[in-house]
């Protein structure tokens, strides 16, 4: 807090101007996690949108990647909606402030400081990861959205960012663009995508994926083996928990895997998709993990590409959903009246759509994906891949989950433990016997 405190003054001087037995279908309803109740502020009531007697400046603290200007076709895209919009909206102004999107200094860590120790200067708007909800959540800093954003923009986001914006029924986050992770395999020496692990491990060719963990968590690829053979993440009370078996069964791929040498002897060291692609580019492996924005951005420069859902278990359909988001933090009315005005012009199909085709981002808007269009192969395949995705919960008690599953992942992998024993150890420590 001290250390975030320290850059929030420090900003200020230039501040001024997130197993199913069948492969499920692109409309399937995917378990959702079950999260801690936490009590909100009231939702205001609903707004008047009348025209404002006087100039309302929103301020919105952004990423760089989501911010008004002439660097990139993203920017420039932004820049010409944000002109329309206060031409559309002429006494609402925008103040983008840009910080960075992680660590300390990022939006989320100003977010909560300032919310603690100086919430005179909070913005209107902010954007943050949905990783980030349940601590912004926790801490009460955000506006619940119910009565404020249409139902009809939430009821048109992809489930997976509809569920990741959900606390409690409540709603606190507009998702705007997304991510998912998927496969790439070269089309010279594999013929036909493995579906099922038996497919992989029949194939033979060398798979890489990142687990070697994000800051000691545990990367997508375990959490979704795990969420597709139908683990849990929460009890029925919404308290973090693992379930044994379909752990011991996700666990025992990578075990097969190292003994089939199927995946590479260093698979700890790809500590992300950046990782295995350069494994992938040099050769090294015919298959790996790939985000969706990272093959929007070189597939023209990748090694004989070809794209398919991540192998599974029974060849389930299962990936997860990272987003950025919305968030409404003023509670003046007038000034969430202008937020809301904002978040609902940008959402509109035809401009998120724009953005994120500048953005190489996909759109949480499933009317925005259609407007991708279909000459492209890949442009179906993700928003099948989005209708499917699976959301992580945010709330800082499954730091615990993650943290254990890494854990289990590098015992396995180093021989440490056995699937079966690594295992019970995640489920252990996550309910405080470990």
């Amino acid at each position: 807090m001290a250390l975030a405190l320290g850059l929030l003054a420090i900003a200020l001087a230039g501040c001024a101007s997130p197993i199913s037995p069948t492969r499920p279908t692109a409309t399937a309803t995917l378990p959702t996690p079950i999260l801690p109740t936490i009590a909100a502020p009231t939702p205001a009531a609903t707004l008047s949108l009348e025209p404002a007697s006087e100039v309302i400046t929103l301020t919105v603290w952004t990423i760089p990647r989501f911010a008004p200007g002439d660097g990139s076709p993203a920017a420039r895209t932004l820049n010409a909606q944000v002109e329309a919009f206060t031409q559309a909206y002429p006494k609402y102004h925008l103040d983008w402030v840009v910080r960075q999107p992680a660590n300390s200094g990022g939006v989320i860590d100003f977010l909560l400081a300032a919310h603690e120790a100086a919430p005179a200067i909070l913005p209107d708007i902010a954007v943050l990861d949905t990783r980030e909800l349940g601590a912004a959540i926790r801490a009460g800093a955000l506006q619940p959205l119910d009565g404020i954003i249409s139902e009809t923009l939430k009821a048109d986001l992809f489930p997976f960012a509809r569920n990741a914006s959900l606390n409690d029924d409540q709603w606190y986050a507009v998702p705007f663009e997304a991510d998912i992770e998927h496969l790439i395999y070269d089309s010279k020496k594999i013929e036909v995508a493995p579906l099922t692990w038996t497919d992989l491990f029949h194939d033979g060719a060398t798979y890489a994926f990142p687990a070697g963990g994000e800051n000691g968590r545990a990367n997508d690829m375990l959490l979704i083996q795990y969420l597709a053979l139908g683990g849990r993440l929460a009890d029925s009370n919404g308290l973090p928990i693992l379930e044994e078996a379909p752990l011991t069964t996700a666990l025992s791929f990578y075990a097969d895997g190292r003994r089939n040498k199927i995946l590479p002897p260093n698979l700890l060291d790809f500590k992300n998709t950046e990782d295995v692609l350069v494994a992938y580019s040099s050769g090294a492996v015919a298959l790996c993990n790939i985000r969706s924005d990272q093959y929007l951005a070189r597939r023209a420069q990748l090694r004989n590409p070809a794209f398919a859902t991540l192998p599974t278990w029974n060849g389930a359909v299962a990936t997860m959903g990272r987003a950025r988001a919305f968030v409404l933090v003023a509670p003046d009315e007038r000034r969430l009246a202008a937020a809301k005005a904002f978040v609902e012009w940008f959402m509109e199909p035809e401009r998120s759509a724009a953005w994120t085709r500048a953005a190489g981002r996909l759109p949480t808007r499933q009317a925005a994906m259609n407007l991708w269009g279909s000459s492209d192969l890949y442009f179906a395949f993700v928003r099948w891949q989005l209708a499917s995705a699976y959301f992580l919960p945010s709330l800082p008690e499954f730091d615990r989950t993650y943290l254990a599953l890494q854990a289990a992942v590098r015992d396995v992998l180093t021989g440490a433990a056995t699937p079966a024993e690594a295992a019970k150890r995640a489920v252990n420590a996550v309910i405080g016997k470990g």
